[in-house]
């Protein structure tokens, strides 16, 4: 039975959520966030895995071997589809499969910003406007002082 934890280019697309988190708040949804990012993490690269394996698979193995590799890959992607939705549901948006990194919407002074994390790191430190990325990342500490 799958875990379920609720009963693309780099522009933030929270223009349409009604969640804004404050950084408190994004770091209290981590607890969530957190398993969820973890599964996909774990997923993603066993996808990618299944995927080069069933590849090569093709000209290889039996007919029975490569649907059972087919079938693998088909949970995976499907595990990873509901993931991508818990994470949704949360409010956030999940930016790169494989290292992890999610968005938390949050407004200051009237504009949509990006609170930034990385899975592995231990709470939400950081942010970056929505049309900047990953590499712009700037310290949290900067937004709350200029409130």
């Amino acid at each position: 039975m799958q875990k379920s934890y609720l009963t693309s280019d780099h522009e933030c697309g929270f223009e349409n959520k009604r969640r804004y988190f404050t950084p408190e708040e994004a770091n209290k949804a981590l607890v969530l966030v957190r398993r969820i990012v973890a599964d996909v993490v774990t997923h993603y690269t066993r996808m990618l895995d299944l995927h080069e394996t069933l590849e090569s698979a093709l000209t290889s193995r039996t007919p029975r071997q490569t649907e059972l590799l087919r079938d693998s890959l088909i949970k995976c992607v499907n595990r990873l589809q509901t993931c991508q939705e818990e994470l949704s549901a949360i409010g956030v948006e999940l930016r790169d499969w494989a290292l992890g990194i999610v968005d938390f919407p949050c407004r200051v002074d009237g504009r949509i910003v990006c609170l930034c994390w990385q899975y592995g790191e231990k709470d939400v430190h950081f942010w970056h406007e929505a049309q900047e990325g990953f590499a712009s990342r700037r310290d949290v500490e900067e937004l709350q002082a200029a409130r």
